[in-house]
């Protein structure tokens, strides 16, 4: 196997480790939906998440000899390979994880949250069964 195979291949079970915490924070809010500390564990498990998704794919799209390196020009490519049917709720997902990144505030939180839950997580873990098919 290639370093470049198996770096994306270790990558991608990275990737399914956190998924599995931000489902199970995921849960747990459902459980308690106004615990602060649960929503603050949703968010971080999005944002590792989502960190690992673009690395994962970066290191993917390297693999098969397409070059990109910021988290934007990943997706795009990702999305012209055929690797994300939904380019844009991506670069919305890299939006979304920049801004949560540099400000907190609890309207943003709770924005944050229901995107997360709603749409975010799902694309997510869609990816990764998707790339978890190409092993």
């Amino acid at each position: 196997m290639a370093d470049s195979e198996l770096r994306w291949r270790q990558r991608l079970e990275s990737l399914q480790r956190a998924l599995s915490q931000l489902k199970a924070a995921l849960a747990a809010l459902v459980a308690e939906p106004t615990n602060e500390v649960i929503g603050m564990a949703v968010i971080k498990g999005y944002e590792l998440s989502f960190e690992l998704g673009w690395k994962t794919l970066k290191d993917l799209l390297s693999h098969e000899g397409i070059d990109a390196l910021l988290p934007r020009e990943v997706l795009r490519q990702a999305f012209a390979y055929g690797l994300l049917l939904d380019g844009q709720l991506w670069i919305d997902m890299l939006e979304q994880r920049n801004l949560m990144a540099h400000t907190y505030d609890v309207e943003r939180a709770r924005l944050a949250l229901t995107l997360i839950r709603e749409r975010y997580g799902p694309a997510l873990l869609a990816l990764a069964a998707d790339l978890e098919g190409r092993r």
